[in-house]
């Protein structure tokens, strides 16, 4: 009973010193609203400070009840490190995840981009050149129609100038026709006086 006593004894003292000591750990916790959250730095690391105090404690004190607790603590420690970690490490991986996501938004965008420059870049030499083809459409039409128009020219002035050739020739004949006509009227003339010539002298032999 009385080793009992002094054993508890040392236990509410060392545990009163860890109450005491923890009490701005508290105030902390309260102002940052970390209340009951275990795996808060600052509580964690309180947390393994008392596992060390509880089992150094306990072996000098030849407590075995505090030994366990400072064990037990020092498991729970542990666990909470090893919890911490990977969360952390969960909490890389994703930053590292949603780094990566952005940085392929980022190409795709980019690849979108080319892309569109691209079609447009092909949709505007398609355009030139079918204005291109169009030009040279337009100007072999163009010439096409000089060269109709031209012969077409030519054409006219040839039919032209046999016209002109054909009245000419018209012109020609009708007044070597008219000339033979004046010939023969002439002739009829030259006829119609020595005809009357003739007959006023035979006239005069008969009144002689």
């Amino acid at each position: 009973m009385i080793t009992d006593i002094l054993r508890i004894a040392p236990r509410a003292v060392v545990t009163g010193y860890l109450r005491a000591a923890r009490l701005p750990l508290t105030a902390a916790e309260r102002v940052a609203k970390q209340q009951g959250n275990e795996a808060w730095p600052p509580a964690l690391a309180f947390e393994a400070a008392q596992a060390t105090v509880e089992t150094v404690a306990g072996s000098l004190l030849r407590d075995p009840d505090m030994i366990e607790d400072g064990r037990l603590r020092q498991a729970k420690v542990a666990k909470l490190r090893k919890a911490d970690a990977l969360n952390t490490e969960a909490e890389f991986e994703k930053e590292q995840a949603r780094q990566v996501e952005q940085q392929r938004k980022a190409e795709i965008a980019e690849q979108r981009k080319q892309t569109m420059q691209q079609a447009k870049q092909r949709k505007e030499n398609v355009e030139q050149q079918a204005a291109a083809e169009e030009r040279n459409v337009g100007a072999k039409a163009a010439k096409k129609a000089a060269a109709v128009r031209q012969q077409k020219a030519k054409q006219e002035k040839f039919i032209e100038r046999r016209e002109r050739t054909g009245r000419t020739q018209a012109l020609d004949a009708e007044a070597k026709a008219l000339e033979i006509v004046k010939d023969a009227l002439e002739a009829e003339e030259k006829t119609d006086v020595i005809d009357a010539t003739i007959e006023g002298s035979k006239q005069a032999r008969k009144t002689g």
